[in-house]
């Protein structure tokens, strides 16, 4: 099986109670990307301007199988800048620059597997339902979306989530786009038949995962030291997506989906321990282990 990711590539800017980084590299496919390399390297597509710097170039050929689909084009990379204060589940918007990302038009290569796994990151329901066309033949087509697309393109993203069976969204996501105000009840209304899972973030209160016929509750691990939630939710679909991939899964039973979403929300907990990337970038697979270890025993699984 194979992974290929569609989303963002930025640089962001983010201060927190913790301090303060500039320009770091981030967007959805680079924490996806970050998260799944240490079982599965993904193909990845995305837009990126001249700006790109080579380190940045470095650190995709690290973690992806194969960077062909991002595409340079003449201008500014798509840019964000944030705040975290009380709520570190939630940041605060400073600045948003589209850059080159304004006019994204996905390429994927004639070489990009046509069988595995697809995730559509958090991007236009457009441009996810042409992706999503044109990759019929994934064997998983997951998708994540944001408050911005709910309520300015619902029909477009109705029409995507047709074409995809299964959906990873935070809870607040869950409930604007269901209208139900319990998050039981948001995951009841928005999960449909044709559906393999749908996956509700929670920040630090953990994940709920629905399947065809059973649901799977988890808790976040407990870490104390949280610098920055930037790509947490980003890393944690990386992650669980490489699980299904390293261990060719065909059929999401409620086992696969508790060790896959365990190891996911181990590899997320790194991502908040420090700035951008460097939270799980830093570690090795033995301390991905351990704490995974850790995790399993605290959760009986």
């Amino acid at each position: 099986m194979a992974i290929v990711v569609v989303g963002s590539l930025a640089y962001d800017s983010v201060e927190t109670p913790a301090g303060k980084r500039e320009r770091m590299l981030g967007g959805s496919v680079t924490h996806f990307s970050n998260a799944a390399s240490y079982l599965s390297r993904p193909y990845i597509v995305g837009v990126v301007g001249q700006d790109f710097a080579e380190t940045s170039w470095e650190f995709l050929r690290q973690k992806t199988k194969s960077h062909q689909g991002v595409l340079v084009r003449p201008g500014k990379t798509f840019f964000w800048a944030g705040a975290y204060s009380g709520d570190m589940n939630e940041a605060k918007t400073k600045t948003t620059e589209l850059g080159v990302f304004a006019d994204f038009q996905p390429y994927i290569p004639a070489k990009y597997p046509k069988r595995g796994l697809l995730f559509l990151a958090n991007i236009d329901p457009v441009i996810q339902k042409e992706v999503a066309q044109q990759m019929s033949g994934m064997r998983w087509k997951f998708l994540d979306t944001m408050n911005f697309w709910i309520t300015s393109k619902p029909k477009e993203l109705d029409e995507v989530l047709q074409l995809v069976n299964g959906l990873i969204v935070n809870e607040g996501e869950a409930m604007l786009l269901s209208g139900k105000k319990h998050p039981l009840e948001a995951l009841e209304a928005l999960y449909r038949p044709h559906f393999e899972i749908l996956i509700m973030k929670r920040g630090s209160n953990g994940v709920i995962i629905q399947g065809k016929d059973f649901r799977v509750i988890l808790p976040a691990y407990p870490t104390s030291q949280v610098v920055d939630p930037t790509g947490a939710g980003d890393s944690f679909a990386g992650a669980f997506c490489s699980y299904l991939d390293a261990h060719h899964v065909r059929r999401l039973t409620p086992r696969v989906v508790k060790k896959a979403a365990s190891y996911a929300t181990v590899v997320a907990s790194f991502c908040v321990e420090d700035f951008g990337v460097d939270g799980i970038a830093k570690h090795s697979w033995k301390d991905i282990q351990k704490r995974w270890s850790t995790y399993r025993r605290m959760v009986f699984l």
